[in-house]
This record gives structure tokens, sequence and C-alpha cells, in this order.
């Protein structure tokens, strides 16, 4: 048995709550015999199921990329602070992505085909020269990147700028999963990098002011920019004018930012967590076990048990809510006993070996250029 040691509650919350929009964004894809329209939802369901699938086009599809995008980048910040010297910081980094590539390729062969664990792993290993960048130049990548991937969104909805059809399919699954992925989320990890080092959610009570109206400027242009494709595929209107579904896409960085803004606007507000908070938060301390849990959840009921044949989008979200709850209740009662998710144990290992990892006293400086000069 393994001792949890305290943590910082606003990534942890953040993390159960991506858990949540993961589940919900996952489960209506294995609906099958349907005609679908846009991220895979039924044209010819009930009204409660188009209710549901506008509901969730504004505040759940798409999310949970940039959320666990900026949430990664802040963790790998987190852990490379805890080391010595910027060499073993940046190794440790090396070995963490690419073990995630493997389990993640593990993940997409055995479980579930579209794996995000891979995307983020890829990514890492291309940013981790950038955690010794000063934060102006940080930002500067951020923004730089921000036009380049508004503009590529731009030319493929103008269908200027195409994939589909160009590569043989099995090279074009492999383009989208390793290159297009983690250049649509590159801006959120290496922003969820910079809060790292100001440690917006391990220090909310400092941030108060910043999270708070990044939070309601970032759902709230998530609402707006969503709403218009969300009525579409609700089927409340007919047609929606190309530069207004095109938001959709736009409106998911700020939505998963805003997120995770909120989680630590909510934990510094808070002063003690209630018993849904904490179980949240052990959900999204052994976000990996949970993640993993979801898809054999998934290969069970739909791909071995054929529900997908008889379900809606109204049973498909419970199915995915309470696959969720199931998650939250087993980690609240690991946490309980003191015991760390099983995968979050094996990575850890693989990442780090046998030697003993002594938890840091204090939290990785505000720049890591300075730390590890």
């Amino acid at each position: 048995m393994h001792t949890v040691s305290k943590r910082s509650l606003a990534p942890d919350l953040a993390r159960g709550l991506m858990l949540m929009l993961i589940a919900l964004s996952h489960a209506h894809s294995f609906i099958r015999g349907h005609p679908t329209t846009h991220r895979y939802y039924p044209t010819d369901g009930s009204s409660l199921d188009k209710a549901i699938a506008g509901v969730q086009m504004v505040f759940v599809d798409g999310q949970p990329l940039p959320l666990f995008a900026a949430l990664f980048g802040y963790g790998l910040v987190q852990m490379a602070g805890r080391q010595a010297t910027w060499p073993v910081a940046r190794w440790v980094v090396i070995k963490r992505c690419f073990w995630m590539i493997v389990l993640g390729g593990l993940h997409a062969y055995f479980l579930f085909e579209a794996d995000i664990l891979g995307t983020y792993g890829v990514l890492g290993l291309v940013l981790v020269s950038t955690m010794v960048w000063r934060d102006q130049s940080l930002l500067a990548l951020a923004g730089g990147w921000m036009v380049v991937h508004l503009a590529y969104i731009g030319l493929s909805s103008a269908g200027i700028l195409k994939v589909d059809g160009v590569l043989p399919e099995g090279i074009e699954t492999w383009a989208l999963h390793t290159v297009v992925w983690p250049a649509a989320v590159l801006v959120p990890m290496v922003l969820g990098m910079w809060a790292a080092r100001h440690r917006m959610l391990t220090e909310p009570e400092r941030h108060v002011r910043f999270l708070r109206n990044t939070a309601i400027a970032g759902i709230g242009f998530m609402i707006v920019g969503c709403l218009p494709l969300a009525l579409k595929v609700a089927q409340v209107v007919d047609y929606v004018p190309r530069p207004l579904a095109v938001m959709h896409t736009v409106s998911l960085l700020p939505g998963g930012l805003g997120y995770a803004a909120l989680m630590g606007w909510i934990s510094a507000r808070v002063k003690k967590p209630n018993l849904l908070m904490v179980a949240i938060a052990a959900a999204g301390e052994r976000s990996l076990t949970c993640y993993i849990l979801q898809s054999v959840s998934w290969t069970a009921l739909f791909t071995i048990g054929g529900l997908g044949y008889e379900i809606g989008v109204a049973q498909a979200s419970l199915i995915g809510i309470l696959t969720w709850l199931a998650t939250v209740v087993l980690s609240l009662g690991m946490h309980l006993a003191g015991i760390r998710g099983p995968l979050e144990v094996l990575l850890r290992f693989l990442t780090y070996g046998r030697r003993k990892q002594k938890r840091p006293v204090a939290q990785p400086t505000p720049v890591m250029a300075e730390q590890f000069r």
C-alpha cells in the first residue's frame, strides 16, 4: 500500500472534471445504426436526444482536448521543478512523454483507437526544450502558433487545405492523431506550462481575480461560439453559415482554459472541500487509471455487449455519467484507503525506476530558466 501525500486541490479537481467531459463526449460516439451529423450525433433521435446533443455540443464536445493539454503542460513543469538540475529534469520529462506514447499505443490497439495519451506524449517531446524559455518567449510561441492554427482552421473549412483523401487511410489516421491533434493543442499546453510557473492552480488564492476573469471570459466565449452549431445539431435550425459553424472549433480553447480556471477559482474560494469535491479530486489524482477504466467500460458495453445498437444519445450520456461516477466512487475508496492508482504507480516506476522520490518542500520556482541556469 502506498501513502498518498497531500496535493493541491485545483489541478486534481480539473482532472476530475476532464474525466467527466471525456466520458460524455465518448459515450455517444458508440451509437450504431443511425445517420449522424457533427461529432457523430444521430439525426433521428427523440426530442430529448436532440436537446442533450445540443447541450453537449456547447459544454462537452471538444473541450477535453485543450483542458487535458493545459493540465498536462502544468504537470510537466511541476514534475521538472522537483528535479535538482535541468539535465535530470529534461530526461525525466522525456521518459514520461515516451511512456505516455507507449501506453497510448497499447490503449489504442487493445481498447480505444481515438487515444489521446500519445497525442500529449508527442507534444511533450516537441516542447521539452521550451521549458527553460522565458515567459515572453513562451507566450510569443503560444500567440504565434494560435495565428497558424486559426489560419489552418480557416483554410480547411473553406476547402482550400484538405487532408482527407490525400493520404492512404492508415497513414491518414496516423497523421490525424500524431500531427494534427498535437498541433491543435500546442497552445493550451504552452499556456499550461506558463501557468505552472506562476502556480496558478497550486496557489489559486494568489490569483483569484485572474482565475475568475479567465473562467467567466473563457466559458462565456465558449457558450457564444458553440451555440450556433449546437442549435443545428439539436435540429432547432436547419442551416448555420460556415463562419458560425467554424466558431465551434475556435471556441474550444477558451472553453477548456475557462474550465481549468473555474476549478482554480472554486478551490481558492473553498476553505474546506466537501465530500463530493474530495471524491472528484481523488479521481483526478488517478486520472490515467480512470481514463483507461472508461475505455474498458466502452469495450464491455458497446463492442462486446453490442449496446450501441439499442440506445440513443440520452441513454448514452447516462451511461457516460454513470461510468464516470463509478470511477469517482472507486477513486474515493482508494483515497480513503491510501492507495494510489495502479497505472499512476506504473507510469511513475517507468519514469523514475526504483529510486525513491522525495516530495519537494517547495513548489517549482516561477521561472524554470532561472531555476536551472
